[in-house]
């Protein structure tokens, strides 16, 4: 009974899952009433078997009532309901990105401190009454607000988490993608507790009208603090060490390069910046390390650890991973203050019920299935290498160290590797190695960023410990330089079909539990399932999608911005721009989040060419990803602009990857698969471009048969004039609008042509 945990912890946690994609789940209200009933009358019965799989349907049934509930009220907001009811268009399901209105006075509490960007200085908050019709109501919701201006940034130093503000804003709904295979990024972004967006003009227009409580106070104090001594500090040798400091100490990963972050997460060590368990063991380890110094022990101790974690936990940004953490460890330290003793499945399984309870939404979040199937594997990974370092002698424990390691460090990738497929298109296997290295390396980082915070004024103290972080965090950099030496250690691949996953654990398991044959057979079954994973589902990328009987061309949502795939009879794949966030201003990579997937969804693994008609970023953003994913034999371009430098990034990691960048322009004619690919436009420049023009951009006619397709690029209406007369006749046209449906483009003349 050791783990009697177990069984009720699964059944809630497979309850809320199955809460957030069952329509049914109120049938299960009226049963938890008959289950509760039904349990007390077989467990008076002492029928025992009977009794725990009547309390297990009851705690899955429990679960699924929760999330649905949970569901229920994330999606469906009074802020949303109210601005629907006001200017309609906000409700989710209803297409569109919602209308256009005036500002209204909102106020909201702050849920982080502000973050201060290149141009906009950002805050989420949780909105607690908006003014309508010149009169205040309740509506609460989460927002992600983008305050411009230059006082924005001057200004953001008195946003802290916990105080209430005051301002007037515009509300945009979240872009949604309607592409085959794209997630609902509105849906998902509102189960994470943003329901809404919003824009304030200035600085100006935002006031503080109360402070937080004394608690969240002295908490950004502490933050503010711990900036402030990084950045005295660490910063003066280098600014990504400086905020991957920040990022360990309170969880603010706002400095954070966007380059260095898709690194240190394709090298699989990102996790260590994330506070999580790691960090909180850490730092529990100090602490008990210096009550131990001081002579406190046993119970005060744990009490104490106890006590300053749950602050920590106060004063770092507010995430998940966090509180997550936090409680595991809280249940540990609370275990000890009891004297109580279980077993490590049993904390396992309390910690993801009492996670259920409080935030069902959690159990969608790859954290939540990261953080308790590492733990997991680790709990098996201990158990199996336990015996094979039997025997290792004391002249011979750092070999067992490092076979220890080595074997829990297997375990995780082997448990997760679904998992990081699933939720974020890769796999790797740099993290076997790297993770040896990374998590020491964390560790340095930690202890010395805590003393650079704490003896900040002692500078004979502060500034070797800066160094040691600094080096620290640059190690942990550099070592996530081995997938560019080797980059076949980690894949960007299709999320896998559930299908599969569950093919994958199930052979897992037998290779785990059973015997003989039968673990040959799950051997057998798990490296089946895992080469599918590792190379792209073979079945999917092979099948009729990826190819196409004639031709055909796919227009993909980008949102604002184009991505147009030509499918040729001898199944060759043209790309015609990669989409992207016009004016460039957003971290939001089109290619890796929608693209990609659209793509894969489609059955395509694999381009042949990729043109980028204009280096506009709504027709480049999503170019590089596309190329690292996609690795197309060429990449063609129009009218050169070598002062661009976005686009020459994109064309200089094009030929690095191996792909031919060509030029292209008015008069050429290609044969593809029997299909004619005519250039109508731009003519050989007869002077040196200094910057991107619409009216540049490569105008394609694909010729197959009685169809031609015409595709535009940004060029206007004075372009589009001077093509007509070299279009091809045929008894079809198909029409890609230029410019995205501008007024600009898309003349009269055109379209009676």
């Amino acid at each position: 009974m050791a783990s009697v945990g177990l069984l009720p912890g699964l059944a809630l946690v497979t309850g809320a899952v199955s809460g957030l994609f069952w329509s049914g789940v109120w049938l299960l209200k009226p049963a938890l009433i008959l289950l509760a009933i039904t349990g007390w009358i077989t467990w008076w019965c002492r029928r025992g078997g009977v009794t725990v799989v009547i309390l297990a349907g009851a705690f899955f049934s429990a679960g699924a009532v929760v999330a649905a509930d949970a569901l229920e009220r994330a999606l469906h907001t009074p802020l949303r309901a109210a601005l629907d009811h006001q200017f309609g268009g906000f409700a989710i399901g209803t297409t569109g990105p919602g209308p256009r209105h005036d500002p209204i006075a909102v106020r909201a509490v702050l849920l982080e401190d502000a973050a201060r960007g290149t141009d906009l200085t950002t805050l989420r908050a949780a909105v607690t009454s908006i003014r309508l019709r010149n009169q205040w109501q309740d509506a609460a919701g989460g927002v992600r607000l983008s305050v411009g201006g230059v006082m924005a940034h001057e200004r953001a130093g008195q946003w802290r988490a916990g105080r209430t503000i005051e301002t007037s804003a515009t509300f945009r709904r979240p872009a949604r993608y309607l592409d085959e295979g794209v997630p609902d990024l509105e849906r998902d972004l509102a189960l994470d507790g943003t329901t809404l967006f919003g824009s304030v003009k200035s600085g100006l227009l935002l006031d503080v009208e109360m402070h937080g409580s004394r608690v969240q106070e002295i908490a950004a104090h502490i933050r503010q603090h711990v900036r402030q001594s990084v950045e005295r500090w660490v910063a003066p040798h280098d600014a990504v060490s400086a905020a991957i400091v920040t990022a360990v100490l309170i969880g603010d990963r706002t400095g954070l390069p966007d380059e260095i972050r898709l690194r240190l997460q394709t090298a699989g060590t990102y996790h260590v910046i994330a506070i999580s368990g790691g960090n909180i063991a850490i730092l529990a380890g100090l602490i008990l390390a210096m009550l131990l110094v001081c002579g406190v022990t046993g119970r005060p101790a744990a009490v104490i650890t106890l006590i300053l974690l749950v602050g920590y936990a106060q004063v770092v940004t507010a995430e998940a991973s966090v509180w997550r953490a936090t409680l595991m460890a809280g249940l540990y330290l609370g275990a000890r203050v009891l004297d109580h003793r279980s077993s490590p499945w049993h904390a396992l399984a309390i910690a993801a019920a009492v996670i259920v309870c409080v935030r069902p939404l959690d159990v969608r979040d790859a954290g939540f299935i990261l953080t308790f199937g590492a733990t997991a594997a680790l709990l098996e990974g201990a158990r199996r290498a336990a015996s094979a370092t039997a025997s290792t002698t004391s002249r011979h424990r750092v070999a067992g160290w490092l076979i220890a390691s080595l074997v829990a460090s297997t375990a995780v990738e082997i448990a997760l590797m679904p998992v990081g497929a699933w939720a974020f298109s890769r796999v790797t296997s740099a993290g076997l190695l790297l993770n040896l290295a990374a998590v020491p390396l964390m560790g340095l980082v930690q202890v010395g960023g805590i003393v650079v915070s704490c003896l900040d004024a002692v500078e004979t103290i502060a500034r070797p410990a800066g160094w040691i972080a600094h080096a620290a965090a640059s190690g942990l950099v550099g070592s996530a330089r081995l997938v560019d030496a080797a980059p076949w250690l980690a894949t960007r691949v299709p999320a896998p079909s559930l299908a599969l996953v569950a093919a994958y654990y199930l052979g897992l398991a037998v290779a785990l539990l059973a015997h003989g044959v039968g673990r040959a057979c799950g051997a057998s079954m798990l490296l089946a399932s895992a080469l599918a994973i590792a190379t792209g589902q073979p079945a999917g990328w092979l099948s009729a999608a990826g190819g196409a009987d004639g031709l055909r061309v796919t227009a993909f949502d980008v949102g604002q911005g184009d991505a147009t795939l030509v499918q040729f009879p001898d199944r060759s794949r043209l790309l015609v721009d990669t989409g992207g966030i016009p004016f460039g201003t957003s971290s939001f990579d089109m290619g890796r989040r929608v693209l990609s997937p659209a793509l894969w969804a489609r059955g395509v693994r694999r381009l042949d060419t990729v043109l980028l008609t204009h280096g506009d970023p709504d027709h480049i953003g999503g170019a590089r990803s596309i190329i690292d994913d996609f690795a197309p034999d060429q990449v063609w371009e129009g009218v050169p602009v070598v002062r661009h430098v976005r686009l020459q990034e994109v064309l200089r990691e094009a030929r690095e990857g191996g792909a031919r960048v060509e030029r292209r322009q008015a008069g050429e004619e290609m044969s593809i698969g029997g299909v004619r690919v005519r250039v109508l436009h731009p003519p050989l420049p007869d002077w040196e471009r200094q910057r991107v023009r619409n009216d540049d951009s490569v105008v394609l006619e694909v010729v197959y048969g009685d169809v031609a397709v015409l595709l535009l690029g940004d060029v206007g209406a004075g372009i589009e004039r001077s093509i007509l007369s070299r279009l091809t006749p045929a008894r079809r046209r198909v029409l890609k609008v230029a410019h995205h449906g501008s007024r600009t483009s898309t003349s009269r003349e055109l379209l009676e042509h």
